[in-house]
């Protein structure tokens, strides 16, 4: 007998959706919300409801009870009730259910058009039952990931070929052999590229520290569905890496140097997944600079060719202006040769680069051997790290945060400690960067927050 899933839920959480059902209801849970709670996970972004009412009406009701609730006009298929608050899910959406023309709208037939069996339960709230037709419970248990009906669900959206990917990283799981082999087969032709970058970007956030995880995405990319993710790089597949193994291409190495980068050596400055983006994009660069040597062709001319090309892609792929410029820093600096001199440092820390990704990129692609495990600074853990620690050294020294540096701007202060602007302001932003300046990875809005709080704690009077 199954338990229960309302105490796999946070009691605010719990409230708020008894409150929906009475409002709104019967709810039904479905996706990610149900998945975690068996897992006992954390909850996600997203918390996902089915309910039978009219949409219109739903927002009505939840407008009269005072949420901000938004959608569910003509042709939406989805209201969105945002949460305020620190803790996950951040929004909560309502949809109704799914169906084939000529059929009845009900649980089961919305969970038919759902991608993967793990992800196609229900549960009726607040105690059930759980509506599992295609047995995701049990290839949760056990460690699968099915479609949930093969290669009709791939043709109902082919993105789905990449999340079949995506969650079997996610979840540590093994992806079932046949729904594997279609999936590699997939056109991505009517997929917007947005789409796949969204996927892309959470499977570069992942780990990848185990030998199934790495393999499993060197599938992917050796593909065809990987080709047709970035057919901008084909012509990298084709291309013997200079120096290195007997028959490794560009791409084959690009591929193991994004494997063997497992975390962002500082966060604040580029996320793990653009640090990953921008390798997958050095190959571009690499083989350009190889390229002039080889046929001597004018160095400005191939840069620019190649940085254009990059450029193209990432505003093909949605990449915003900021993230792109991060990107950019790095790509714009791979002339340089392993291990910097002070000099170089000096000059990239005072251009705000994100130096530490810089010299994770150059010095992991200097020892990438495909299919390897990851050699990275374990190859030669002296040389790296000390790289590393003097390019700290260096930014401790040659740079002295003021307020305006900090993650957290003096009105979020303000909005945090619920106060009117006085000298405590100065006061707490003195000890924030003094409590920074000893570890700037500590420079994000969260960490900051909970600092602020402690400092909160520690005062009489404000």
């Amino acid at each position: 007998m199954l338990p229960s899933l309302r105490n796999g839920f946070p009691p605010f959480i719990a409230s708020l959706l008894d409150e929906l059902n009475q409002l709104i209801g019967p709810i039904h849970l479905v996706g990610s919300a149900v998945r975690n709670v068996l897992q006992g996970c954390p909850l996600s972004n997203d918390l996902n409801i089915l309910t039978p009412r009219p949409l219109e009406q739903c927002l009505e009701s939840l407008r009269q009870e005072g949420h901000d609730a938004v959608g569910g006009g003509s042709g939406e298929k989805s209201v969105f009730v945002p949460l305020k608050g620190w803790e996950k899910p951040k929004t909560i959406e309502i949809s109704k259910f799914r169906h084939r023309p000529a059929q009845t709208p009900t649980v089961e037939e919305d969970l038919l058009h759902r991608d993967i069996t793990v992800n196609a339960m229900a549960y009726a709230w607040p105690d059930g039952p759980l509506i599992d037709p295609f047995n995701g419970r049990g290839d949760l248990a056990s460690g699968r990931i099915r479609l949930v009906n093969g290669d009709e669900t791939l043709r109902g959206d082919p993105l789905r070929a990449i999340r079949l990917f995506r969650f079997s990283l996610q979840l540590s799981a093994v992806p079932n052999p046949n729904d594997l082999q279609s999936s590699l087969k997939i056109s991505l032709d009517q997929v917007p590229p947005e789409r796949i970058r969204v996927e892309l970007d959470r499977i570069f956030s992942f780990a990848l520290d185990t030998l199934q995880s790495r393999e499993l995405l060197l599938t992917l990319f050796d593909s065809e569905l990987g080709m047709a993710m970035l057919p901008e790089l084909h012509g990298l597949r084709h291309i013997l890496q200079p120096g290195g193994e007997h028959g490794t291409t560009v791409w084959q190495h690009a591929l193991q140097t994004m494997v063997n980068i497992s975390q962002s050596p500082r966060e604040e400055d580029i996320s793990l997944l653009d640090l990953r983006w921008t390798v997958i994009l050095a190959g571009l660069v690499f083989h350009a600079k190889e390229l002039r040597s080889v046929q001597k062709i004018e160095e400005g001319a191939t840069q620019e060719k190649t940085i254009h090309l990059i450029i193209s892609m990432l505003n093909r792929y949605g990449f915003s202006r900021r993230r792109q410029k991060k990107i950019l820093n790095i790509i714009n600096n791979l002339n340089l040769s392993f291990p910097f001199s002070d000099r170089a440092l000096r000059r990239l820390l005072g251009e705000s680069l994100p130096v530490e990704g810089l010299v994770a990129l150059i010095f992991h692609w200097k020892h990438a051997v495909y299919k390897s495990p990851p050699a990275g600074d374990k190859k030669n853990p002296t040389e790296y790290s000390r790289v590393i620690d003097r390019c700290r050294g260096l930014r401790r020294a040659c740079i002295t945060l003021c307020n305006s540096d900090l993650a957290l701007s003096g009105g979020d202060i303000r909005d945090v400690v619920r106060r009117r602007p006085g000298p405590w302001l100065g006061e707490l932003q003195r000890w924030l960067l003094e409590w920074i300046s000893e570890d700037r990875t500590r420079n994000n809005p969260d960490s900051i927050r909970k600092k602020v709080l402690e400092w909160i704690s520690l005062q009489e009077k404000i």
